[in-house]
């Protein structure tokens, strides 16, 4: 009988949040932790309040319409967690087995999750607990 691998999501949310809270606190374009936290609990509030669609909608406005620091802070967790197709983003791995091949962008991306109600609620709490994850290591900066 083959052993069977069981994947620890977890593991993959606090690995983008490290990639997200070092794209973001380190480097020439360093943004302050403060603000990093600040906007990542408004993004969160959204997620919980509104909804997965509400918060990429969200990131995706305040990408192209924020402050720069907002335009920055949000176009690197848009690229991690959602990216492109052929990325290794959060949405994208298969080990998350999300049908978003095909999705171009984050408003496709979530409206192909939206397609199962299991799929939402996996994709939310993805969302939820990397998120949560760089708001810690952003407070801690």
């Amino acid at each position: 009988m083959k052993a069977q691998t069981i994947e620890n999501l977890d593991f993959y949310c606090a690995d983008f949040a490290r990639r997200i809270a070092d794209a973001l606190l380190t480097g020439p374009e360093k943004v302050p932790g403060d603000d990093v936290a600040h906007m990542i609990t408004r993004l969160l509030s959204i997620l919980h309040q509104n909804g997965l669609y509400a918060a990429l909608l969200y990131m995706v406005w305040k990408r192209h319409n924020g402050t720069p620091r907002e335009r920055r802070v949000m176009a690197v967790i848009e690229d991690m967690l959602v990216g492109k197709p052929g990325e290794a983003t959060l949405l994208r791995l298969p080990e998350m087995a999300f049908k978003v091949e095909k999705a171009e962008d984050s408003l496709a991306i979530g409206q192909a999750i939206a397609r199962s109600l299991d799929d939402i609620f996996l994709a939310k709490e993805l969302l939820s607990r990397t998120l949560t994850y760089v708001r810690y290591q952003a407070q801690s900066a």
